[in-house]
């Protein structure tokens, strides 16, 4: 199979916490490669520290970066940005990259993108830090909140009657259409080897966009068959877009990404 795939012009070519597959997720350099892809939309992970500074990491503690057991939530922003978040990944390619705020991304990208940000972990205020953010730099045009946690949907949906909310789920099922439903979803994410063709069609009278999501991997190097075939398969459901560390393997029918 030649890389890429052709999607339709509409479909969501999501960058999954940036084009992490080649530069160390949730980076500045994975977010910067993306771009350089020709990608327009991107997917982070939002935390909050301790002083209140919303930042981009997936886990909740340090360890798979190389910095033990310490957790995101529990410690002030001076302390995660002095940390090397990129020798993990690649020393010699990513030794000395930094952690960043939801801000500094804003403020570097601005409209250029399309974000898909999801609140993760548990602490106090996010939802409102996040919201505020994209009020400040004026993106909720460009912004989708995400989460597995409907709670977190819930205190997002209370601060804003209008932002488009997707929540983040195994599968489609009758409890989970109800829920969005109840809450006026714009999404849908079910994971992408479980979604089917009837669990679109049923979603779409609930909610806007299926978009799916853990079409992931642990390398760059070579095709990883079982990612390829997810991307068929989301297709042939008839998704509206998917997240993915290698967003260069899909392009729009007719276009060249640019």
């Amino acid at each position: 199979m030649l890389l890429p795939l052709s999607a339709p012009p509409a479909f969501r070519i999501i960058a999954h916490r940036g084009a992490s597959a080649y530069a160390p997720e949730n980076s500045l350099a994975a977010f910067k490669l993306a771009q350089a892809m020709g990608v327009h939309e991107v997917e982070l992970d939002a935390q909050l520290t301790t002083d209140g500074i919303v930042v981009l990491c997936h886990d909740r503690t340090l360890a798979r970066y190389g910095h033990g057991a310490q957790v995101v939530e529990a410690l002030p922003w001076a302390e995660l940005a002095a940390l090397d978040m990129g020798a993990w990944f690649s020393p010699y390619q990513f030794g000395g990259e930094r952690m960043i705020t939801l801000e500094q991304l804003f403020a570097h990208f601005g409209n250029k993108f399309t974000y898909h940000v999801e609140l993760k972990g548990a602490a106090p205020g996010l939802a409102d830090a996040v919201h505020a953010l994209i009020r400040r730099y004026e993106l909720q045009s460009v912004c989708l909140v995400t989460s597995f946690a409907y709670d977190w949907l819930v205190a997002m949906r209370t601060l804003d009657a209008d932002i488009r909310l997707g929540w983040l789920v195994h599968a489609l099922d009758p409890h989970s259409l109800a829920q969005a439903q109840m809450l006026g979803l714009h999404q849908l994410c079910p994971r992408a080897n479980v979604v089917t063709a009837p669990m679109v069609a049923a979603a779409r009278a609930t909610v806007a966009e299926v978009r799916a999501w853990g079409l992931q991997g642990e390398t760059a190097a070579g095709q990883h068959p079982e990612v390829v075939a997810l991307i068929e398969h989301v297709l042939a459901a008839g998704c509206d877009g998917l997240t993915i560390n290698w967003p260069d393997w899909v392009r729009h029918e007719g276009l060249l990404q640019e």
